[in-house]
């Protein structure tokens, strides 16, 4: 696996709520913002929630979503943002599932106590824009190195 670089690292660290589009098998389009944590050994998003959600039900059936992680900022000279591709993955798998609550509930204490599925969002394809440095700077990466 291609290694992410250390400013898409960084920004995923420092931000907490990522923006989903997902589809349902009948085409039909629907976007939900999640929290999330991230996992940087395995270069993946790691999210609850439910499969009784409209997003779960499609990511459920349509794994293959995007997504987009950014700030709110006042000038154009400031955005800075990841805009990307996953497979989203119910976490089934007893170690992993484990694993990626542990992540969770270390950034998310509260969430424990909510009863929710947990999937991970496997990164694919991420582009991160960042105007602060340099206007329209761009840094692409992808799981399998071809950009």
């Amino acid at each position: 696996m291609n290694t992410l670089p250390r400013n898409m690292v960084d920004f995923f660290r420092h931000n907490h709520v990522v923006s989903i589009a997902t589809q349902s098998l009948a085409g039909e389009l629907w976007s939900a913002c999640c929290f999330y944590v991230f996992d940087e050994a395995n270069v993946q998003l790691i999210v609850l929630t439910s499969q009784n959600t409209q997003h779960g039900s499609n990511m459920a059936l349509q794994p293959q979503i995007a997504g987009t992680v950014s700030g709110q900022p006042h000038s154009i000279s400031e955005i800075r943002g990841i805009q990307f591709q996953a497979q989203a993955k119910r976490l089934t798998d007893e170690s992993e599932r484990n694993d990626a609550a542990r992540l969770f509930y270390q950034a998310h204490p509260i969430a424990r106590t909510m009863k929710s599925e947990i999937w991970a969002l496997v990164l694919d394809k991420v582009k991160f824009t960042d105007n602060k440095l340099v206007f329209a700077q761009k840094t692409h990466w992808s799981r399998n190195g071809k950009n």
